[in-house]
């Protein structure tokens, strides 16, 4: 099953521009991926969707084949000072990769109808929804 998501998919669901981290460990605890990054709230996409018609969302960055073994992966964000959502400039969450190839998390960084918290990260399985949570 074809996915639009890559492993690690960052999503800016703020009005402002955000700057900051990520970094993702392994079960070896070693480091599997360590970028920047910078979200503007003015670089939407639209997809045309049957069910609303369009849906406007967030800028957000991809990144791919970060898991390459199944276990536990630590995913930090840090957002820089002035990128701080409602205080908050970490988050860090362990999530469980029961399969390189159909798992992606998605972390949303403000809040939406689907997320409370200032940095959330969502567990999905291509072919089911697994686990949700905030950082």
């Amino acid at each position: 099953m074809s996915s639009i998501f890559e492993d690690v998919n960052v999503v800016n669901a703020t009005q402002q521009t955000i700057t900051g981290s990520i970094t993702v460990t392994d079960p070896d605890d070693e480091t599997v991926l360590e970028e920047t990054f910078e979200l503007r709230p003015d670089e939407t996409t639209e997809t045309v969707t049957t069910e609303t018609g369009t849906d406007t969302g967030a800028s957000a960055v991809r990144y791919g084949e970060v898991f390459t073994t199944t276990g536990e992966y630590t995913l930090v964000v840090t957002l820089d000072e002035e990128s701080a959502i409602d205080g908050v400039t970490e988050g860090e969450r362990t999530v469980e990769v029961p399969d390189t190839e159909n798992t992606n998390v998605i972390v949303t960084l403000g809040t939406t109808e689907e997320t409370d918290g200032s940095i959330n990260v969502d567990v999905l399985d291509t072919s089911e929804d697994t686990d949700t949570g905030t950082a």
